[in-house]
C-alpha cells in the first residue's frame, strides 16, 4: 500500500497505536518533533549538531500542518499511528492531536532507520531477530544548544558478525536517515546495563553468532524536549513514525576505497570502524615498524594484525598509561639513556591532542630524569600540557581498589633486562587484561619467544596485542601517524565521536602535534640534557623512515 493510502486510513482512526517499520516499505519515513515557533531556531541547532540522531528532512512554517515536499495531501496532526505529548517532561500517548492548538507549532521531520528497511531485506540483512528493533538510553552526550541538552537515544537490532562491514558500507551514504552505526557490540561501553532493559520498542532475541548493533536515533528529540522542560510540546509514538511520499534512494555500489567500510573487532567485543583507505595506510605504516635497521632479526616474530588493531584501541581510549623502555645501563650511577622516550612523548603529543588524558610510568632508577624531560618538553612545545610521571613501585597507578586506571596500557619492552619493578608492573599489565574493557599493548624490542608468550593470550576473552619491532621509538613514531591516519578518515572519525559534534579539522591542527625530524631531534636534545644519550648508528635510517610514514599519512 502507497504512504497516501495508509496516511488516509489513519487519518480516519484506523491501525492506531501499530509499528510503521515494514509500512510501506520503499519510502521514507520521519520522525517527528513539534515544538513552540520560540524554540524553533534553537532546536534546529541542536539537531545540525546531532545530525546522527536528527538528520532534518524538513522544517515546517509556523503552523504549518502539511509536510511540504515530502507529501501531498497530508496533516501532521492525524496520520501518524500514536503521539507522545510531553508537557515539562511529563509524557502522555494519544491516537491524534486534533484538540490542540497549532497556530504556534513548528514540525520537524526528522529522518527515520525504517527508511532503509527494503534495503537491508534486499541484501539478507534482515534475519527475524534483525527485524526486531530495541531503543535504550545511552551515556552519550548530545551536543547542547540553548534548553536543548541531553543523551543520545539509540535503536538496536540484532546483526550478524560476519554483515557488520556490509551493514556499515550500506548505511553509511544514507546520511538524512540515520546513516551507518554509531556503535557495534558491547552495550555497556555506551552505558547500557542491559539489552534486556529497553527505553522502547521490545527486548531482541540473538541468534548464534549475532551482536547488538546500534543507531543513533530519532526519539532523541523525545529525551531532548522532554530535559528542556517545555509547557507544551508533542513527538511521534515510539516506533509509529510518519510516512512521506518520497522514495528512499538505491544505493550505488562503492568503488573508491576511501568510501569502501570495513567493521574491526579489535579486542574482544569491542569494535571500529574505518575505510579501506585508511586500512591499506595503516599496513604501509606497520611495515614501516618491521624495519630492522639494527639488523636484529624479527621477521618470525611478527603477529599480523594487531598493529591496526592496537591504533584502533588508542584511537577509542579515554586514558592511556604509557610504559618507556628500559634504561641502556641500569648499573650506571648517572643514569643514562630510557630506551623508546622520544616515541613516547611524540604518542603522548598525537594522544593529548585528540582529548586522551596520558600517563608515562618509570621505574624509580629513572623517575625523575623522565619527569625533568617531560617538564622541559611542555616548556618547549612539544607537548600540549603537562603529563604525570608516575612512579611504577607505586602497584596504584594500574589498580586502585582492584579496579583498573587505564583503557590502554603501551608497554615497551626492551632488549635490555628490566628492574624487578618492570618485573612486577608487567605482571600486573598482564593482570589488566583479564579486565573487560582494558587493553595492553606491547612493544616489543627483541625476544627469544615469539610474542605470544610474551603476552598473557591463553584468555581469549582478554588478550593482549603485540607489536613487534626492531626499534622502539619507530614503533611509536608510526603509532602517531597512525592515530592521524585514523582521524583523517571520515568514517572512524564520524564513529569515534557518535555523530554527535562536528567533524575535526584533523589535517589543519593535528600536524604539529606528530612527529617530524625536526620535532624528534628537539626532543632528543632535551634527552641528552639528562642523560648520557648517545643516538646510535640507526639515527640516519629512523630519519628516513619517519619521512616516510609522513608520506604515507598524507596520501591523498
Amino acid at each position: 500500500m502507497k504512504p497516501a493510502a495508509i496516511r488516509e486510513l489513519l487519518r480516519k482512526g484506523l491501525h492506531k497505536n501499530e509499528t510503521t517499520a515494514f509500512w510501506a516499505e520503499g519510502y521514507k519515513q520521519a520522525n517527528l518533533a513539534m515544538i513552540p515557533s520560540a524554540y524553533a531556531a534553537n532546536f534546529k541547532k541542536f539537531a545540525h549538531g546531532n545530525e546522527g540522531s536528527l538528520p532534518v528532512l524538513y522544517v515546517s512554517e509556523v503552523g504549518e500542518t502539511t509536510a511540504g515536499y515530502l507529501s501531498q495531501h497530508s496533516k501532521v496532526t492525524t496520520d501518524v499511528p500514536a503521539y507522545q505529548v510531553i508537557s515539562k517532561g511529563k509524557r502522555k500517548i494519544v491516537d491524534d492531536l486534533k484538540e490542540y492548538d497549532w497556530s504556534d507549532m513548528v514540525t520537524f521531520y526528522i529522518g527515520c532507520s525504517f527508511s532503509f528497511n527494503k534495503i537491508m531485506l534486499e541484501n539478507n540483512l534482515l534475519t527475524p531477530s534483525a527485524k526486531c528493533v530495541s531503543m535504550y538510553r545511552t551515556n552519550i552526550e548530545c551536543y547542547p544548544c540553548g534548553p536543548f541538552k541531553c543523551k543520545t537515544i539509540v535503536s538496536m537490532r540484532a546483526i550478524h558478525k560476519d554483515k557488520l562491514s556490509q551493514i556499515h558500507q550500506i548505511t553509511s551514504p544514507l546520511k538524512d536517515v540515520h546513516g551507518a552505526p554509531i556503535h557495534y557490540g558491547n552495550p555497556s561501553a555506551i552505558g547500557i546495563s542491559s539489552l534486556k532493559d529497553c527505553f522502547a520498542g521490545k527486548t531482541t532475541d540473538f541468534d548464534a553468532d549475532e551482536i547488538p548493533v546500534f543507531w543513533a536515533c530519532g526519539l532523541t528529540a523525545f529525551e531532548a524536549i522532554s530535559t528542556a522542560g517545555l509547557e507544551l510540546a508533542f513527538t511521534h509514538g515510539p516506533g509509529s513514525v510518519f510516512l512521506t511520499d518520497v522514495l528512499q534512494e538505491n544505493i550505488k555500489e562503492a568503488k573508491d576505497p576511501k568510501e569502501l567500510c570495513e567493521v574491526i573487532e579489535y579486542s574482544p567485543d569491542l569494535y571500529s570502524a574505518l575505510s579501506k583507505y585508511a586500512v591499506d595506510k595503516l599496513e604501509a605504516l606497520h611495515k614501516i615498524v618491521q624495519c630492522d635497521p639494527g639488523k636484529r632479526g624479527i621477521d618470525h616474530l611478527i603477529v599480523e594484525g594487531d598493529f591496526i588493531k592496537a591504533t584502533l584501541a588508542l584511537s577509542h581510549a579515554n586514558k592511556v598509561a604509557i610504559v618507556t623502555g628500559a634504561p641502556v645501563h641500569q648499573t650506571h650511577d648517572q643514569p643514562d639513556e630510557t630506551d623508546g622516550l622520544p616515541g613516547v612523548i611524540s604518542l603522548a603529543a598525537a594522544l593529548q591532542y585528540l582529548g586522551k588524558t596520558v600517563d608515562v610510568l618509570a621505574d624509580s632508577y629513572r623517575f625523575r630524569e623522565t619527569q625533568k624531560i617531560i617538564s622541559k618538553c611542555v616548556e618547549t612545545g612539544l607537548l600540549k600540557s603537562a603529563v604525570t610521571v608516575i612512579q611504577a613501585q607505586d602497584l596504584n597507578m594500574v589498580y586502585q581498589k582492584n579496579v583498573p586506571q587505564y583503557d590502554v596500557i603501551v608497554a615497551a619492552n626492551s632488549i635490555q633486562d628490566s628492574s624487578s619493578e618492570i618485573k612486577q608492573l608487567t605482571k600486573d599489565i598482564q593482570d589488566a587484561t583479564k579486565f573487560p574493557n582494558v587493553i595492553a599493548i606491547t612493544l616489543v624490542d627483541k625476544s627469544e619467544k615469539k610474542p605470544a608468550d610474551n603476552i598473557n593470550k591463553s584468555d581469549e576473552k582478554h588478550a593482549g596485542l603485540t607489536i613487534q619491532t626492531a626499534n622502539l621509538n619507530l614503533a611509536f613514531f608510526s603509532m602517531s601517524w597512525s592515530l592521524y591516519t585514523l582521524m583523517s578518515c571520515p568514517i572512524h572519525e564520524r564513529y569515534v565521536r557518535k555523530a554527535v559534534g562536528f567533524p575535526m579539522d584533523v589535517p589543519g591542527m593535528m600536524k604539529k602535534w606528530l612527529p617530524s625530524i625536526e620535532k624528534v631531534a628537539k626532543t632528543r636534545s632535551i634527552v641528552q640534557e639528562c642523560y648520557t644519550y648517545t643516538a646510535g648508528n640507526t639515527s640516519n635510517v629512523l630519519n628516513n623512515l619517519l619521512d616516510e610514514m609522513e608520506q604515507i599519512a598524507n596520501k591523498q
